[in-house]
């Protein structure tokens, strides 16, 4: 396989995962949102929901960074390099380090909502009523 079919496994792949990432991030709220408890001073959720409910909310705002990197990097880039007056089908590179921020928050993503669903299955373990 050329190098470019590599990466666009990587692509296919990534994107997949964060589409996961996300659904599994707005399920996450939706169980946590099962368990609440009615309060009269207002809602409130479990004290072992807090860390789970934290963790998918940053992988929500880890994906949003992502994207909002990704989108201002790249953009940067191409106008910078039609500044330059470099030819639409001309071979160009860039640093490695240039997609960093991208693939960090990439990869906090995914490890806040595993580890979210970590803590989710602790609850739900620990909360089984024996029959």
């Amino acid at each position: 396989m050329k190098l470019q079919g590599y990466r666009e496994t990587f692509y296919t792949f990534s994107g997949k995962l964060s589409d996961i990432c996300r659904q599994l991030a707005f399920a996450g709220i939706g169980l946590i949102w099962l368990f609440k408890k009615d309060n009269p001073g207002g809602l409130s959720i479990p004290r072992e929901l807090f860390a789970p409910g934290a963790l998918v909310v940053g992988g929500l705002v880890f994906d949003l960074l992502q994207y909002a990197f990704g989108s201002i990097l790249w953009r940067s880039f191409y106008r910078r390099k039609e500044k330059e007056k470099v030819g639409e089908d001309v071979e160009i590179d860039h640093s490695d380090s240039w997609e960093l921020p991208i693939w960090i928050s990439f990869c906090l993503k995914t490890i806040c909502i595993a580890i979210a669903y970590g803590y989710l299955l602790a609850f739900f373990i620990g909360n089984i009523e024996p029959r």
